[in-house]
């Protein structure tokens, strides 16, 4: 069994953040600057039974054009993760938009560093929201992000 808590990992996490982050039915929003200079709206739920959390952002709407060559870039970079550092890209059914999933416990996030992981998923996120923006199913598409050293667990 896992020692925190959802509300105590909120805590940390607005500690490090310097906010005040609002707990609502175990969710949670906030947003992150990413490196690339895009600031990253992030989901969190808790689940205290499991001890873990999962994070959520979303990255837009795939372009009507080129789609199934946008959803093949996206089931391959899901591959051992080797293209999500960790994470899984898939289509929210309720609304057909891209998002960004991770599964982490939190004892585990806090040990490693809240506001880390939490960057990490944040640039992660910015540059695969890019990545759909700038698709075009033209043949000029963007060569899927490459991230250095593979997958990134926490």
């Amino acid at each position: 069994m896992n020692d925190m808590s959802f509300k105590d990992f909120i805590g940390t996490l607005a500690k490090e953040l310097g906010a005040e982050i609002e707990i609502e039915n175990d969710l949670c929003a906030i947003s992150l600057g990413a490196a690339e200079g895009d600031r990253i709206d992030i989901l969190l739920q808790g689940f205290d039974r499991r001890g873990v959390l999962l994070a959520t952002a979303d990255l837009g709407e795939a372009p009507p054009e080129g789609r199934e060559a946008l959803y093949k870039t996206l089931l391959e970079a899901n591959d051992l993760f080797a293209g999500t550092l960790g994470a899984t890209l898939s289509l929210n059914p309720a609304n057909g938009r891209v998002r960004l999933q991770r599964f982490d416990d939190m004892d585990a996030l806090r040990a490693a560093g809240v506001r880390a992981a939490f960057t990490v998923f944040a640039d992660t996120a910015a540059v695969w929201k890019r990545f759909v923006a700038d698709f075009r199913g033209d043949g000029d598409a963007p060569p899927p992000p490459e991230f250095p050293g593979g997958a990134i667990r926490v």
